[in-house]
């Protein structure tokens, strides 16, 4: 029974392993037929696959190339530019000389790319130019170096104030007993002095002379006894008329008149007391430019110390100028590119504020007026002791041109002692505080907008290195059918915005 059943099982598995047989191999063609198409579909796949990834890789190392291209153009900047004047600039003919470099090393000869580098912005730019002082100034300008220039502003501010304060200015238009000096030289007889007033003794027979001559002869007589007021006054024309011209005001026909000075008086008031202190960036800028840039004085006394102004690395003031930068500060705050032309208007605008300050300091102080009183007696007397006393001058009415005379001369010596780096003094009251050149400089500079002091200290720049210098990087690329663009600058300056 049992031997029966064992047969019939493996019968059974004989005919379904033959049935099994049978079926794979009736199956055959079919599985070649599905790899034969399947082989080929997924070897195109893997080629294209590692044709994207090649292209890719290309596409990367051209965009790498492109940023090394960028990197490569900021390192060229100009080190003159840098050594001289502390600033960053790629030459503008100098930003495509590594474009074959690139398109070589980086990109295979099948791809079609294009590769072209233009400025974005220039160093002639007045706000690209401001970011790179700022940046460079920005470590450079100490606090404290800060605070004393703000204090000394403050200082030249108490004058401005005084200046405008002070009823002298408005007086020495209205005031009655203030005659022109050349109203005394036409028309003597306006101001009749008392002889018995003055030191000075007419002989009788003088008298008697007198008494016989003609018209003619004592006009004579007077012309030659006004010889001596007539150059005191032009004297006094030729030191003042340069300061109207200085302060862009026309030559009044009669300079020394009372009225005419207003003119003075008011640039004065305008210089001193209408300004506004800046930002602290708007410092850092004019201590860049008197840092770098020199100016007719290389050495000055601070606190009764002299010392030599030189750049923040080390250069010698002294030696820019011998090397021909001269007075390029005055250059740039009076727009103008000659620099004798330069230091005369410096000179005479300083001129004006001393004289200014002069005029009014010997008006009010009533011990000096009294000396110049005594001064005026003693040309009077002169006068009358020449003309036989024919013509005597009231000394009151002489007062003015002397301390006319006198306010001009201080102010000649204090631009003098000026420009020889000394310091002068300011005094109004208990309020006493000394100034310097460059003192006089700063406040000059408040007076010019930021955007004309940027153009001036480029400008300058240009006399010594000449060009046109790049700070910021545009790169323009096409691989293939795409397209792209960076850009790179030199300047890491966060706005104030």
């Amino acid at each position: 029974m049992n031997y029966c059943n064992n047969k019939k099982l493996q019968t059974f598995n004989q005919k379904w392993i033959k049935l099994l047989k049978n079926k794979l191999r009736s199956e055959e063609a079919n599985i070649s037929l599905f790899f034969l198409l399947l082989l080929p579909t997924t070897i195109t796949i893997l080629f294209l696959t590692f044709e994207n990834a090649q292209l890719r890789r290309d596409e990367l190392d051209f965009v790498r190339g492109c940023e090394n291209s960028l990197e490569l153009t900021l390192a060229d900047y100009d080190r003159q530019l840098w050594y001289e004047f502390g600033l960053w600039g790629v030459e503008s003919n100098l930003l495509n000389q590594h474009k074959n470099e690139i398109e070589q090393n980086f990109v295979s000869d099948k791809h079609k790319v294009r590769i072209e580098l233009s400025a974005l912005h220039s160093l002639d730019e007045p706000d690209q130019l401001r970011k790179q002082i700022l940046r460079h100034m920005s470590v450079r300008a100490p606090f404290l170096l800060t605070e004393e220039i703000v204090h000394r502003i403050t200082d030249v501010g108490i004058l401005g104030e005084q200046l405008s304060n002070s009823p002298v200015l408005t007086a020495i238009s209205s005031q009655s007993d203030l005659f022109d000096p050349e109203s005394i030289l036409n028309n003597p007889d306006s101001v009749p002095g008392n002889i018995d007033d003055l030191d000075v003794e007419i002989k009788q027979e003088d008298q008697e002379k007198l008494s016989e001559m003609s018209n003619t002869e004592l006009n004579a007589l007077s012309e030659t006894a006004l010889g001596i007021l007539d150059d005191l006054v032009e004297d006094a024309k030729t030191m003042i008329i340069p300061m109207y011209e200085s302060t862009g005001n026309q030559v009044p026909t009669n300079p020394l008149a009372p009225s005419s000075l207003q003119n003075i008086a008011t640039f004065s008031d305008q210089l001193l007391f209408n300004y506004d202190i800046p930002v602290i960036s708007r410092l850092q800028l004019q201590e860049y430019m008197f840092n770098y840039y020199p100016m007719q004085v290389t050495e000055l006394a601070v606190s009764g110390n002299k010392t030599q102004l030189q750049t923040p690395d080390g250069r010698l003031h002294s030696d820019l100028r011998a090397a021909g930068r001269k007075n390029e500060v005055e250059q740039i705050i009076f727009n103008t590119e000659n620099p004798n032309s330069a230091a005369s208007k410096a000179k005479w605008s300083i001129r004006g504020i001393c004289f200014t300050y002069h005029l009014i300091d010997n008006f009010t102080d009533a011990e000096k007026r009294s000396d110049y009183l005594l001064q005026a007696t003693g040309i009077s007397t002169a006068i009358a002791a020449v003309s036989l006393g024919h013509v005597v001058i009231d000394p009151q009415s002489l007062t003015y041109l002397i301390i006319l005379i006198d306010s001009l001369s201080q102010a000649f010596a204090d631009c003098s002692q000026l420009v020889a780096g000394e310091e002068i003094s300011f005094a109004f009251g208990p309020v006493e505080f000394e100034l310097n050149y460059r003192d006089f400089m700063r406040v000059f500079a408040l007076l010019k907008k930021e955007e004309n002091l940027l153009i001036g200290i480029n400008n300058m720049r240009k006399k010594t290195i000449a060009g046109s210098y790049v700070t910021a990087i545009e790169l323009d690329a096409d691989f293939r059918n795409s397209s792209f663009r960076l850009s790179r600058e030199f300047s890491d300056y966060i706005s104030e915005e």
